[in-house]
């Protein structure tokens, strides 16, 4: 029996064991047996998923990195000095500018040598097993899917494993969150953030230097890893700070912050430093272009560094990230599952309109966080990025800031009560 299958083996009684234990798992209320199912039941898709990605996906991504992992392993080993120090080849080469850029600069190819040296990391324990390495990491995004649950089931109680379904049963979310990727970094890092801020909403005085720390940790892997994703999240904290504080006029307050946030937006285009926003996302689309063209490769119009440009293209951006792909737009089965599966997203939308709870009061701040956090991703995603596998990954760990409050506010008794209910049987006069 090779020595990798016993450590996995090792790991699985370990994981079991100990990470029911854990304060920050075990303050979800959940019991100790339900946390180890749902953790089993992430390790199978886990594996489903990396036995997919190496026997049928047409994405070379996971592989390669993988690749890459062992060279930094055995560079590891052999010359840790080396491993530690090579990010100056970068920094020489491109030095410090493009901070936003996507290729040809130190910060774009900073991201992918963290990754394989992370994946060297687990290397010590894995020794370059794939398999194990997706256990090693799924571990670790399940304390993302936890970070969730604590945050909307005690937004939204009574609601336990319809929020379960949602944070722990997304196929997309699953398959993306199963292999190293940065995906799964930034699920995690989006996930801490969220859960920090509404513990701050919930408790002002709660703060203490080990979260300042893990927020500070989790916006500096953002930072590392895709940049661009604090563009979304830092108006989204601002709003919801705002709302909170704010007694009165609070959507007059909403509309005004949303205007001062875009027009700094365009403001930024007035510059030529790294920070000109408009001119990123014009060169971020523009990269994504000059990539190899593949079979969901969907078309786009021009795009000008500009606020009529950005406005022309809002509904096509916004079709790419909330309808595409359509049933019917593909033949291939694993985009046809996609489909379905976004057609499912958009009934739970269509039950939301129909079978709404009646408001209690004003709408939680944490969920105008999540709302604008999710919309700010998806415009992104549908401004840049022209491919359709590419959309279902990146917008793939958001889906449970919009999910979650909807379902949440479902009117399940009633809708249970329409479909349940029956015509009384005619009597007889």
């Amino acid at each position: 029996m090779k020595i990798e299958y016993l450590l996995i083996s090792l790991f699985l009684f370990l994981s079991l064991w100990l990470i029911p234990k854990l304060s920050f798992i075990n303050n979800s209320k959940l019991s100790s047996k339900e946390i180890r199912v749902m953790l089993c039941f992430k390790y199978v898709i886990s594996i489903l998923s990396a036995l997919y990605i190496i026997k049928y996906s047409t994405t070379f991504d996971y592989n390669n990195y993988n690749i890459e992992g062992l060279a930094q392993y055995d560079l590891l080993l052999t010359n840790p000095v080396l491993f530690f120090t090579d990010f100056t080849i970068d920094i020489n080469t491109y030095g410090w500018g493009g901070l936003l850029a996507s290729g040809n600069s130190f910060w774009a190819y900073l991201r992918f040598n963290l990754l394989f040296k992370m994946i060297a990391f687990f290397n010590l324990v894995s020794r370059g097993n794939f398999y194990f390495n997706t256990l090693l990491f799924s571990t670790f995004t399940f304390f993302g899917h936890i970070a969730f649950y604590r945050i909307f089931s005690h937004l939204y109680p009574g609601n336990k494993y319809r929020l379960l379904a949602v944070i722990f049963g997304l196929p997309s979310l699953l398959l993306y969150t199963a292999c190293v990727h940065k995906d799964g970094l930034i699920f995690v890092s989006v996930a801490f953030i969220s859960f920090l801020v509404f513990q701050v909403l919930q408790h002002p005085r709660w703060v203490r230097p080990a979260h300042c720390g893990v927020f500070l940790g989790s916006c500096l892997c953002i930072f590392l890893f895709r940049n661009y994703v604090l563009v979304a999240l830092a108006p989204a904290i601002l709003l919801t700070l705002a709302y909170q504080l704010l007694q009165r006029n609070k959507k007059r307050l909403l509309l005004l912050m949303y205007l001062g946030f875009i027009g700094l937006f365009f403001l930024t285009g007035l510059t030529q430093s790294s920070f000109n926003l408009p001119a990123a996302v014009v060169q971020r689309k523009a990269d994504f272009a000059t990539l190899e063209t593949g079979n969901t490769t969907i078309q786009m119009n021009d795009l000008q560094p500009n606020i009529i440009s950005f406005v022309g293209n809002l509904p096509q951006a916004i079709n790419h990230t909330l309808l595409r792909p359509y049933p019917w737009e593909y033949s291939q089965p694993a985009i046809l599952l996609v489909a379905l599966e976004l057609l499912l997203y958009q009934v739970i939308v269509i039950l939301f309109v129909f079978f709404r709870k009646k408001p209690a009061g004003t709408m939680h701040p944490f969920t105008i966080y999540g709302l604008a956090l999710f919309a700010h991703m998806m415009l992104i995603i549908g401004y840049t990025i022209p491919n359709i596998g590419a959309i279902v990954r990146y917008r793939s760990i958001f889906w449970v800031l919009l999910l979650c409050p909807l379902v949440g506010n479902i009117d399940w008794g009633r809708l249970h009560a329409l479909f349940l209910s029956r015509p009384a049987k005619a009597t007889r006069g």
